[in-house]
């Protein structure tokens, strides 16, 4: 094959990819809610339902208004961790996080669509306001990191990247800002213990920490 023709078939692929993580729809939503973190305000508490970060009845999606969401600014090699601690026993939290850069246009206040990939990029290309229809520009969050809590979870995903820190209910994660700027994170269950009503919410003690280099 010839060098550009393999260039070509290297960039299809990529396109194919690209648009596997894009959402079928132009129009974006808004979370309810989306809270920002900083040096000075480190801790919230969300409020998620049981199944909101990976619902089987859903065909295993994220659902955004059935979770929570956070942001933080951060320069380049700053560390951040996020600690979560389910109030209620029985409750697995999960969490993505995303990078949104120079390259996403829209507001972040907006997010893809009514649902989400737990362990992907995820891009819609100019997006409108799934209520108004006004334009948004492009919304382009790329994959970080991702798990959820199992100790006590009876489903061991291994896409999902479960986690094992002895206590049911609590998860932690972090990562290392390999490029400045906007890093938005989303928190739900997974695959509550028995009696757990999934129609409610539940509230999930957030933590969040930068550190330099």
């Amino acid at each position: 094959m010839k060098a550009n023709s393999k260039y070509m078939a290297s960039f299809i692929s990529l396109v194919a990819v690209g648009l596997l993580a894009a959402s079928a729809s132009q129009a974006a939503t808004k979370p309810a809610s989306i809270f920002t973190f900083n040096a000075s305000v480190t801790d919230d508490v969300f409020s998620v339902k049981s199944k909101g970060w990976r619902d089987p009845a859903f065909g295993d999606m994220g659902w955004t208004h059935s979770s929570d969401w956070g942001t933080v600014q951060v320069k380049k090699g700053q560390t951040v961790t996020i600690k979560m601690a389910a109030v209620d026993a029985g409750i697995h939290p999960g969490i993505t996080v995303w990078y949104r850069g120079p390259s996403d246009t829209a507001p972040n206040d907006y997010v893809v669509d009514h649902f989400y990939p737990q362990n992907a990029n995820f891009a819609k290309f100019g997006a409108v306001d799934d209520t108004t229809g006004d334009a948004l520009g492009n919304i382009i969050m790329k994959y970080v990191v991702h798990g959820y809590d199992l100790d006590g979870n009876t489903k061991k995903v291994k896409s999902m990247n479960p986690i094992k820190d002895g206590v049911s209910g609590e998860l932690e994660v972090s990562f290392t800002a390999s490029r400045p700027g906007t890093y938005m994170f989303v928190v739900g269950g997974f695959n509550p213990d028995a009696g757990i009503d999934s129609s409610l919410r539940y509230d999930v003690n957030v933590n969040l920490t930068v550190t330099a280099p």
